[in-house]
């Protein structure tokens, strides 16, 4: 019952706000509306409140704003020309379109800094000291010559003493040479670091915090369950080769089908299990079925601190939803991956079940990327009209409604298709898993 409620107040805080973009502006350019629907199909019940029929309607999946003179062939009265859409100079139909998808991005960015000022939940070690537990092989800390039980007591010469102090630091220099200032074993010494970009815009160097292989969890079904590992055993060994750290298990096990001899502690006790990872193909990755134990805190931010980490977290999911977009287009992400509405629902309904905080994170992330995805120039998407306003600028007159509708109606078959398939893709994860 929860995943449903949740899922039905996240979706229609989604439309609602979408739609409320088009209305508003709608309404202050002079352009009379006839109707705001919460869902699609029928109407089940509303009110009208002067031109405008208020209500919701029978399918929830998405809404509309109903506006005098929008579609191009409708008929409008002399009358009514100076309230009709269509009538209207392109600047106005401009910003009407783009309200809606603004309104969504303008909302993350308003409640991402909230979340922060809320607190979110941190890894416990982001407040620890900067003790380095794990060099990456390959990577820019490596080569600086970095090693497992360094204390870096300072970055370009300004003293640090938090895991979060030193990864802001690299975050914010990619591909910038950054000086340390490291401590090991009692002697201090300088060295370079450049980190390099990862794929979310900010840099990165390879180094991790102390990360001990201790199990969170279970996935059922995999291959650890059946092996009879635990949440709390601590993996001390694979195939004989001690493992200090968590990254050192992933790396492992990723990387081949091969059969592992995994060496437990459980109570003070010390045992082995053989198993063979399952490869995963939405990830392209081998798994045995286990995350790791963290502990988390939470932590509040101040107002233009939060601001500012609002922002970069919206640029960062910005730039990751388009690295996703180009990896499914180019085959470097499996279509697999793609959830629908059912996947929505589960998300919504254990955010829920976690408190507000996650509840307004969700809301948070789903609205900015529905805001960005509605302003692909794809036919029927609201960047669709914008795009065809841009030609039609271009041009110096509107394209013709043969080739609107027609585009309108290859876009709606594409969209169509991609629920049917993205609500496939929700049911095999439900009847799989």
């Amino acid at each position: 019952m929860t995943t449903v409620v949740s899922f039905i107040i996240v979706l229609g805080i989604l439309i609602f706000i979408h739609e409320l973009g088009h209305f508003l502006v709608a309404k202050y350019s002079g352009v009379g509306v006839e109707r705001f629907s919460l869902g699609f199909g029928p109407r089940l019940f509303g009110i009208k409140v002067g031109e405008t029929d208020y209500c919701i309607s029978l399918i929830p999946f998405g809404g509309y704003v109903k506006m005098v003179g929008e579609a191009p062939d409708e008929e409008v009265s002399s009358q009514l020309k100076p309230k009709s859409f269509t009538h209207k100079p392109l600047r106005v139909r401009t910003s009407i379109v783009a309200s809606g998808p603004l309104m969504n991005i303008a909302l993350a960015l308003i409640l991402f800094p909230v979340l922060f000022m809320m607190g979110i939940k941190v890894p416990s070690y982001v407040d620890g000291p900067p003790v380095v537990g794990y060099v990456e092989e390959g990577e820019p800390a490596e080569r600086a010559g970095l090693r497992p039980g360094d204390l870096i007591v300072a970055v370009d010469h300004k003293p640090i003493s938090t895991w979060e102090e030193l990864t802001k630091s690299i975050a914010l220099s990619p591909e910038k040479s950054v000086t340390l200032l490291v401590r090991r074993n009692g002697r201090e010494f300088t060295a370079s670091i450049t980190p390099t970009t990862s794929r979310e815009g900010i840099g990165v160097a390879g180094l991790y915090p102390p990360m001990r292989p201790v199990i969170g969890g279970v996935t059922p079904g995999f291959p650890a369950e059946r092996a009879g590992l635990r949440p709390g055993d601590l993996i001390v060994a694979i195939d004989g080769k001690p493992v200090f750290h968590w990254v050192e298990l992933q790396k492992t096990i990723k990387k081949s089908p091969e059969e592992r001899t995994l060496l437990i502690e459980r109570d003070g006790r010390r045992f082995s299990v053989k198993l063979k990872p399952r490869y995963n193909e939405e990830l392209q990755i081998y798994l045995i079925g286990v995350t790791r134990l963290e502990e988390f805190v939470t932590k509040s931010y101040g107002f233009f601190e939060s601001i500012r980490m609002g922002l970069v977290k919206a640029w960062e999911l910005t730039v990751l939803l388009f690295v996703i977009i180009k990896g499914l287009v180019t085959g470097v992400y499996s279509i697999k991956t793609l959830g629908g509405p059912i996947m929505i629902a589960q998300v919504a309904g254990r955010a829920a079940e976690s408190g507000l905080a996650d509840l307004i994170s969700i809301i948070a992330f789903l609205s900015l990327q529905l805001g960005i995805i509605n302003l692909l120039p794809i036919p029927v998407l609201d960047g669709g009209y914008l795009l065809f306003f841009a030609i039609e600028w271009i041009r110096g007159r509107p394209l013709s409604e043969h080739f609107l509708s027609i585009a309108n109606q290859i876009g709606m078959a594409l969209l169509l298709a991609l629920m049917v398939f993205v609500t496939w893709n929700d049911l095999v994860r439900i009847f799989t898993n």
